[in-house]
């Protein structure tokens, strides 16, 4: 079913700066959409003192933990972690903090990144079991489901807590930006409130693709029914990205010099009024799938299509969780060039066709300094 395959596509992302949602006008679907809300907290803590507040909300047999984090880059240092969904606490550091942590990591494989190393921890729960690391490996860490017939194990310790206690105190205090499902619970020192930045801007006279379900699917096997899809969906996502910038090349009445600028819209488009909304903050991936529940909706009135962009936090040291549980987040270089960056674009036909009836499309933007894929 489309909402499930979408459900694991959203499962499987981190923490968010910033979604885009674009589709042609719809004021059900925009009101809808405008009634969604969500609160994150920002403090200043030491990373021992927020584990002992994160860990009472690590679920271990629940889909996702009810805390997610990040530890912000100080003025002194480039070291970064992150405390995503499944409840995996990585740490990407320099070679200095690497070597005073003690604790199993691995060398960036990347020559500009020669300097970082990365380690994952489990500091929310006590008896928690972890393969044992060979040489240059990562820690892994199963937080739903720890088999300890499947490989030798290890149990997470005093050493791991000292090691932090030692950094923290070395350090000094994080600037923490965190999400809790149940906020109401006594909240870290200083934590002060955020609401999620919603902006939204409805444009008239704009080119828009005119989809239907079917021109998402690649539907021949031939190099030239292949390469036919690849250019259509191509030209898809070019739109998309130019929606989002609010491009002028868009308007219905551009009329720009062809020897500075030419683009031509999908075919077939049609000119009419397109809506762009926009939230910024800390977005774990809960609200994401809440946005994209409202859009799947059958009960909602339907735009034609909608595109849903997601963009990672570039100096995050995890942006993708894999679907196998025994595996730990890939490796990425926390840089503000790195990238990670998804677009679906889902379309459906009627006002009450059911959500299983429609079909999708989703780009993906990676960039060099990740492990994901290889």
């Amino acid at each position: 079913m489309a909402s499930e395959s979408i459900r694991t596509i959203v499962a499987s992302g981190t923490s968010t700066p910033r979604v885009d949602v674009i589709f042609p006008a719809n004021a059900s679907l925009q009101t809808a959409l405008q009634s969604l809300q969500l609160t994150y907290h920002k403090c200043e803590s030491s990373l021992s003192d927020f584990l002992r507040f994160a860990k009472p909300h690590i679920n271990q047999l629940a889909a996702e933990s009810k805390v997610v984090a990040l530890g912000l880059a100080g003025p002194a240092d480039d070291d970064v972690w992150s405390l995503d969904s499944s409840g995996v606490l990585t740490i990407a550091s320099c070679k200095q903090t690497y070597e005073s942590l003690g604790l199993p990591g691995e060398r960036l494989p990347w020559k500009e990144c020669q300097d970082t190393h990365g380690a994952y921890l489990p500091p929310f729960v006590e008896s928690h079991l972890l393969r044992a690391p060979s040489v240059r490996a990562v820690i892994h860490i199963s937080v739903r489901d720890a088999r300890p017939n499947t490989a030798k194990w290890l149990t997470y310790g005093a050493k791991e807590t000292t090691a932090l206690h030692a950094w923290d105190a070395r350090r000094g205090p994080w600037k923490i930006a965190y999400h809790l499902q149940d906020p109401g619970s006594d909240l870290p020192v200083n934590s002060v409130e955020h609401r999620l930045e919603r902006s939204e801007r409805t444009r008239a006279n704009v080119h828009i693709p005119v989809l239907k379900p079917s021109d998402l699917v690649l539907a021949g096997s031939e190099k030239e029914d292949v390469e036919e899809w690849e250019e259509k969906v191509s030209s898809l996502f070019e739109w998309v990205g130019m929606a989002s910038l609010g491009s002028q090349r868009l308007s219905g009445a551009d009329r720009c010099d062809p020897y500075i600028s030419v683009y031509t819209p999908p075919e077939p488009s049609s000119v009419g009024e397109l809506t762009v909304m926009r939230w910024r903050g800390l977005i774990p991936s809960s609200f994401v799938q809440d946005l994209m529940d409202t859009i799947l909706s059958p009960n909602m009135p339907y735009p034609g299509f909608v595109s849903v962009t997601a963009h990672s936090v570039p100096t995050s040291p995890v942006t993708y969780i894999p679907v196998e549980g025994v595996k730990a987040p890939p490796l990425r270089a926390s840089r503000l060039e790195s990238e990670d960056t998804w677009t679906l674009v889902y379309s459906r036909e009627g006002v009450a066709d059911s959500p299983q009836g429609g079909c999708w499309v989703l780009g993906e933007s990676v960039g060099r300094w990740d492990r994901r894929w290889g």
